[in-house]
């Protein structure tokens, strides 16, 4: 038998999970904390609008890809743009834009949100779109992520 007065000794199985479990407690504190301490924020997207652009009309819409992920824009109007996560809130699926409807639509799952507010409109997604500022022009939009 191994007497456990003599640190040596004592390096079995449950010593090797407390000090692991440790570990992975101090590095999640420290993964949690370096965005803040760092000032680490998401980078704005600009998207150039020309004449080849799906957001060069009303009603068109494009999926670009951002430091926050995956983001859909709209264009609602003449200079009116809207931005969400085109992440489906149900299992991730990328949403496309329904002008018609007026709403974004997951072709996974059929999920539906409302384009004015991002809010659920038919599930099984359960969970509201991620909104994001959008501003812009006829010639580029801008889209505010962080």
């Amino acid at each position: 038998m191994k007497d456990c007065n003599k640190s040596s000794d004592c390096s079995g199985r449950r010593e090797f999970l407390v000090k692991t479990a440790g570990l992975a407690g101090g590095l999640v504190l420290t993964l949690s904390g370096i965005g803040s301490a760092f000032g680490v924020t998401f980078a704005d997207v600009t998207v150039n609008i020309d004449s080849s652009s799906p957001l060069n009309k009303v009603g068109g819409s494009v999926v670009v890809d951002s430091s926050a992920g995956k983001i859909v824009i709209a264009r609602t109007g003449e200079a009116a743009f809207i931005a969400y996560s085109a992440k489906c809130t149900h299992k991730g699926g990328i949403v496309e834009y329904d002008a018609a409807g007026k709403q974004f639509v997951c072709p996974k799952h059929g999920s539906k949100f409302d384009a004015a507010n991002g809010n659920v409109t038919d599930g099984p997604a359960d969970t509201k779109l991620t909104s994001f500022a959008a501003n812009g022009t006829a010639a580029s939009v801008t889209v505010t992520v962080g």
